[in-house]
C-alpha cells in the first residue's frame, strides 16, 4: 500500500511519462498539469489524498473525480 505523499508523486510521475507539464499552486495543495489544449487541476489534502481533480478541454469543463484511478487515466489519453 502507497502512502498519500507516494501516491501525489506517483501521479506526478505517470503525468511526465506521458509529456504533461507540472505546476504546484502556490498554497502546494494543487497539481496544474497542461498537455495542448487540455488541463488537469488535482487539488490534495495534505499530500494524504486526492480531494478531487477536474479536467478540461479548450478551457471548457468536461469532468471531476474523486478517485485516482480515473485522474491516472485522463493522462492516458
Amino acid at each position: 500500500m502507497t502512502t498519500g505523499t507516494e501516491e501525489r508523486q506517483s501521479v506526478a510521475q505517470l503525468a511526465d511519462e506521458q509529456d504533461w507539464q507540472r505546476r504546484v499552486s502556490s498554497d502546494e495543495r494543487g497539481d496544474i498539469f497542461n498537455r495542448g489544449t487540455v488541463r488537469i487541476r488535482a487539488v490534495w489534502e495534505g499530500d494524504a489524498k486526492l480531494c478531487g481533480a477536474t479536467l478540461f478541454h479548450d478551457e471548457m469543463y468536461e469532468s471531476y473525480t474523486r478517485e485516482v484511478r480515473t485522474l491516472r487515466a485522463w493522462f492516458k489519453r
